[in-house]
């Protein structure tokens, strides 16, 4: 006879596997926390459009944009050439313009995971002229030896859950980036909860 405590566990992320999770995220409280407390508040999205997400930020008073960055870091990648001011130029296209900045919040989602240090300081710099003085940056750093070798689309369930959805079957090493690497590659950023 099976287990029955097993059995009603919920799945736990992997990596290698596609497909779709639900996870907790104290963070995420944390942030939308934030958003409570704010009148009106600008956010900005980094991964690709995700209804649900869009639904969710209806119940606040925001405004959300979004810049689909994950296609630049995803797959075939190899064959985007985002060395040197090329990315620099990458950001200037698909973030949004000064204009309509400042944000109160960024949602990088997991893309620090795919970026070399080289490219998160210069990312860094592009979102912190973005970002007002008291903006948060949301981001999850992996702690799997792997990482899916596109990144994952996140889901919004409520102020306390986030959806997992893994599109891929292939995997690529995790860089294992810790507080103290986003201290040297973000400097405008502080981390305040983790």
């Amino acid at each position: 006879m099976p287990d029955q405590k097993s059995s009603q566990e919920p799945k736990r992320f992997n990596p290698a596997e596609p497909g779709t999770t639900e996870s907790p995220s104290l963070a995420l409280k944390y942030l939308l926390g934030y958003l409570d407390e704010t009148r009106w508040s600008k956010v900005l999205d980094l991964g690709p459009a995700v209804g649900a997400n869009v639904e969710f930020f209806t119940q606040y008073s925001c405004k959300l944009f979004i810049a689909d960055l994950f296609q630049a870091f995803g797959p075939g990648r190899g064959n985007l050439e985002l060395s040197g001011g090329a990315l620099s130029r990458r950001l200037q296209q698909d973030l949004p313009s000064r204009d309509q900045a400042p944000f109160d919040i960024i949602l990088a989602w997991d893309l620090l995971n795919y970026l070399e240090p080289e490219e998160m300081e210069t990312a860094g710099r592009h979102l912190a002229a973005l970002c007002s003085p008291k903006g948060l940056l949301f981001a999850l750093l992996s702690n799997h030896h792997l990482l899916p070798d596109r990144p994952i689309c996140f889901s919004i369930v409520d102020i306390e859950t986030l959806t997992y959805d893994n599109r891929s079957t292939a995997t690529r090493p995790s860089p294992h980036y810790r507080e103290p690497d986003l201290e040297r590659h973000l400097p405008a950023f502080v981390v305040e909860t983790s």
